[in-house]
């Protein structure tokens, strides 16, 4: 018995041991190349040299040499950086350092490691041409203009308080990036007062000098100094101008015949002439965006559109000659959408036509509850030619099925829509929820001030104006994660405006309250906003 269990036991072993198993390696290396040693040491004094070696601790490789590597000061002349004996990075200087200047060669992003492609993240060297490293900071946060989003890789750059070159011009005395988090830090610098500019460099050159490059300044000089707990952050807001020339960026015609132009710049009027056409008449019915810098015009006739040569014109002159030229065959029938908006006053039911739309017959718009028919108003949009706007007579908590039969909305081209069945419904009172904000805004304002509720997806659900010590509140709104934004229009022109560097004027002021407001059903929230100008 004893020897018939040792045989059993001994078949279970040489079971286990033939079983295939896939060999691993261990968990994957997600560590970037760590800098061991370096000629001349890192944070050298008195170089007078033009080769620098890093010593890695694994295999590296050098990439985007040109684009990433970052020299602080900027050097004249990029050096040549390449790898020697596999671990190694060689620095060839092309041209004699400044005499004491305390430099910072920024490889985190352009070393990494050959296996697994790991940068060598953070990685700074650092040496002085002097007797000793200056070791003075600058700190701050980059954000986009109007969204307040942190801006990361943005160029932050210093310039000499008494540099009269503005930065499309001059390179800088020292620069460094933002990281994933739009901090940036401006470390060994020399004593002294510095200009603060930052740059969405787009041909790394160090200067402002393309149209689509984003930028950021303050009017004010920063010290340079030991950072403590007590230091206030720089705040640059990143902005791109206004073209200072208008011109045509771009002219599509879409699939159902609108011919969308985009501008350089705002405009206030568009005027198309037909330098082709001797008969007949041709109007052009403009749809603005909300910046006015793209225009969508539908043409009052199709027929042979791309025959002609249309000259645009705004209130600054003649732009371009330009043809009409339709990729797509416009579809018959012309698509409608609905999305609902719940008010104070109640639900509002927005129809969107793809095209502007010419008529259309309320008799062949149907709402039904339980097969009842739910009375409403149904309108045209005060603004929008392809927009209407239903009001149904629904109680709070109340659901309804909407029916829009065919040939309800006709077009301005005579295509008409297809069916469209969708459901709608108010909340009930217990299921939305409300909400009130205090506004304290200690500091003075220019023009007017709008205060905004977006949900989760970034819309605007809510706006109100705001005045100082306002309180704002919303009713029936739908439960979910909401923020809140806040516009200065100090030019009164009903828009944001970017700002202007040639006459330092910066971008109007965008506020965002910095805690996501959960809406809860059948709650009242209230909160306090206290708004302070950086």
């Amino acid at each position: 018995m004893k020897g018939k269990a040792g045989a059993l036991l001994l078949i279970a072993l040489l079971a286990a041991c033939a079983q295939v198993r896939e060999i691993t390696g261990g968990d994957k290396d997600e560590k970037g190349p760590l800098l061991k040693s370096a000629e001349p040491p890192n944070y050298s004094t008195r170089f007078t040299g033009d080769r620098i070696v890093l010593h890695f601790d694994e295999r590296v490789q050098v990439e985007r040499v040109r684009e990433r590597l970052l020299i602080s000061p900027p050097l004249d002349e990029i050096p040549t950086v390449r790898v020697v004996r596999a671990n190694d990075v060689e620095i060839q200087l092309h041209a004699p350092l400044r005499a004491n200047t305390t430099y910072t060669f920024s490889m985190g992003e352009v070393v990494k490691d050959l296996t697994e492609g790991n940068f060598a993240a953070g990685m700074d060297y650092v040496l002085s041409t002097g007797d000793a490293l200056d070791s003075l900071q600058i700190a701050g946060m980059v954000t986009h203009a109007f969204k307040g989003e942190a801006q990361k890789d943005v160029l932050v750059m210093l310039y000499p308080a008494n540099d009269t070159a503005d930065f499309k011009q001059s390179r800088p005395t020292y620069a460094t990036r933002t990281n994933a988090e739009g901090h940036f830090l401006l470390q060994h610098l020399r004593e002294g007062s510095y200009r603060v500019r930052a740059l969405r460099d787009q041909n790394a050159n160090y200067r402002y000098d393309l149209p689509n490059e984003e930028i950021a300044f303050v009017e004010r000089t920063v010290e340079a100094k030991l950072i403590d707990s007590s230091y206030k952050q720089i705040e640059l807001r990143l902005f791109q101008e206004t073209s200072p020339v208008q011109s045509v960026r771009e002219a599509i015609v879409e699939a159902d015949g609108a011919w969308r132009i985009v501008f350089s710049r705002p405009a206030e009027r568009i005027v198309l002439r037909d330098l082709d056409r001797t008969g007949g008449s041709l109007a052009w019915e403009p749809e603005w965006s909300t910046t006015r810098d793209t225009v969508l015009l539908w043409p009052s006739d199709t027929t042979a559109l791309g025959d002609g040569r249309y000259m645009i014109e705004t209130e600054e002159g003649t732009l371009d000659t330009l043809r009409y030229r339709a990729i797509k065959k416009m579809p018959f029938y012309t698509g409608l959408v609905a999305h609902m908006q719940e008010e104070a006053a109640g639900l509002v039911v927005h129809i969107e036509a793809q095209r502007p739309i010419a008529s259309f017959d309320p008799a062949r718009f149907v709402l039904e509850q339980d097969s009842t028919t739910v009375p409403f108003l149904l309108e045209r949009d005060t603004v929008d030619r392809r927009h209407l706007v239903l009001r149904p007579e629904l109680a709070p908590g109340a659901n309804a099925t909407l029916m829009i039969l065919p040939k309800a909305v006709r077009d301005i081209y005579s295509g008409s829509n297809d069916t469209l069945k969708v459901g709608i419904g108010r909340a009930a009172e217990q299921r939305t929820g409300t909400l009130r904000v205090t506004l304290e805004m200690p500091d003075a304002h220019a023009g007017t001030l709008l205060i905004q509720l977006l949900d989760g997806q970034g819309h605007v659900v809510r706006e109100a104006p705001a005045n100082t010590a306002n309180t704002v509140k919303w009713e029936r709104l739908t439960p979910g994660n909401h923020t809140l934004r806040m516009i200065e229009d100090a030019s009164g022109n009903g828009r944001w405006d970017t700002g202007n560097w040639s006459t330092g004027l910066q971008p109007e002021m965008v506020w965002h309250h910095r805690e996501v407001l959960n809406v809860r059903a059948a709650w009242d929230l209230g909160i306090t906003w206290k708004v302070v100008r950086p």
